[in-house]
């Protein structure tokens, strides 16, 4: 059952915040109140507060809720038998993690997820929804938007793909860089992640990463102001090479 004293308050202006945070997720795109409403009320699913560094799903464990990020921010992360760990991606506020294992049923021997800051999460078994549609109206768009999500977790771990295979460490930060760039239309901006986050993001070490930020700044490539990163001619061209 859904814990009232977390979900259940009212705005400013009088409006439900549990609506609220519910239609900021892209699973709930383009659903109405009454359809958030009517599917909360045939769903399998609670909500849970949980704190920076907690781990959502017990390593080797099946998933049957699925955790849409009301609030917060969440890593996915793949950690070696000595202890290294890489960062997949990272998730923030309307996400879903652990869609794939909740749908397959599949045992998660895979991803660790980690919260990173405070986070309001709901727990929602994906399953018992699209097993058991109670409103054409709001099981379409479930339907719809379960895929696209899907889809583009897809093309972000390709993009994934595409970075771990570059050869050199300049060419890994370049092409995340330009990923980034592409992604926000724009050739300066802001990394979410820390030297050291940035470091397991790319599979090398921090001290190495600071290195060839400093050398490629010195080359012209980028411009480095913080986290505040931009791209420059030369950087788009040597990316080319």
């Amino acid at each position: 059952m859904l814990n009232n004293s977390l979900f259940d308050h009212k705005t400013n202006n009088g409006k439900d915040e549990k609506l609220l945070l519910l239609k900021k997720a892209r699973l709930f795109q383009n659903f109405t109140d009454d359809e958030l409403l009517l599917l909360l009320e045939n769903s399998d699913y609670y909500l849970k507060e949980c704190k920076k560094g907690t781990e959502l799903y017990p390593p080797d464990s099946a998933i049957s809720h699925a955790g849409i990020i009301l609030s917060g921010e969440v890593d996915v992360l793949h950690i070696s038998v000595t202890g290294d760990e890489e960062i997949v991606g990272r998730n923030t506020d309307g996400d879903i993690v652990g869609p794939a294992f909740c749908i397959t049923g599949m045992t998660n021997n895979l991803s660790h997820y980690r919260v990173i800051r405070n986070s309001k999460i709901l727990f929602l078994n994906i399953n018992s929804l699209l097993l058991n549609p109670v409103n054409k109206s709001y099981y379409t768009k479930f339907v719809t938007n379960i895929t696209t999500i899907l889809a583009r977790n897809n093309i972000i771990l390709n993009r994934k793909i595409q970075l771990l295979t570059q050869k050199s460490l300049r060419k890994k930060l370049l092409t995340y860089f330009i990923q980034l760039s592409k992604e926000r239309d724009n050739k300066a901006f802001t990394l979410s992640f820390t030297r050291e986050q940035l470091a397991q993001y790319v599979c090398s070490e921090r001290s190495s990463v600071c290195r060839e930020l400093g050398k490629m700044q010195d080359d012209g490539l980028i411009k480095v102001d913080g986290n505040m990163i931009t791209l420059s001619s030369q950087g788009r061209a040597f990316y080319l090479q």
